[in-house]
């Protein structure tokens, strides 16, 4: 449901599909609250058990995290193929304090989506009392159901935050590689033995049972 949150709330139109794990790289959009006040919402990839060991786009995923300053979690309360919206919303955090206890405390909010779907409000019920201490907005990002609300809570919550200090560029520092010549020739008593990287490399890739293959080798050694 995040892609559809992001395109009901900004002009984005991110890739939208009924199977998990549709979006694969950071979507972005401006939200425009009505009041002056806008800021960039990012739809990342989902995360999966195991993130912060790299599993999935685990750490693809929270480094993206990282350059924001609130969450929105979105958890489907409708609780779709059998799932635990109480167990979903531990397993995420628990991904992003074992990756990072800083990122696990960055302000967050949960949008509990699909509350259109009627079995949606029953394990809202039972989520607000298992976890008291996040704020939670219920929402449909299908029919556009409290998204004003949540926005402008987003948007509270960014005001009252300090601003972020400005991102450091470190100076560039140049490698350069010592050229390694194509090939080496010496001399084993009356046998020359030719080696080198690129040489080696030519002949794994050549099959000598074939003469346009040999004729093809022989015009890339008379090159080097």
């Amino acid at each position: 449901g995040k892609s559809t949150l992001l395109s009901s709330v900004s002009a984005a139109r991110p890739k939208i599909a009924d199977y998990h794990f549709t979006t694969l790289t950071p979507n972005l959009g401006v939200v425009d609250v009505g009041d002056g006040r806008s800021f960039v919402l990012a739809d990342l990839p989902g995360l999966i058990e195991g993130a912060h060991q790299g599993v999935g786009l685990g750490h693809e995923f929270l480094r993206h995290a990282e350059r924001t300053r609130c969450l929105i979690h979105v958890i489907d309360m409708a609780a779709t193929e059998g799932r635990d919206p109480v167990n979903d919303y531990h397993l995420i955090n628990q991904e992003l304090e074992l990756y990072s206890p800083a990122l696990a405390r960055r302000p967050q909010v949960v949008a509990a989506n699909k509350m259109d779907v009627p079995e949606a409000a029953g394990h809202l019920a039972r989520f607000r009392q298992e976890v008291p201490d996040v704020p939670v907005f219920p929402i449909s990002a299908a029919t556009g159901e409290g998204l004003r609300p949540l926005m402008l809570a987003v948007a509270e919550m960014l005001g009252k935050l300090p601003e972020p200090e400005p991102m450091i560029q470190p100076e560039p520092v140049v490698f350069t590689a010592e050229e390694e010549a194509p090939f080496v020739v010496r001399k084993e008593n009356d046998v020359f033995v030719v080696s080198g990287q690129q040489v080696e490399k030519l002949v794994r890739m050549t099959n000598f049972n074939h003469q346009d293959s040999i004729l093809r080798f022989a015009r890339i050694i008379r090159k080097m």
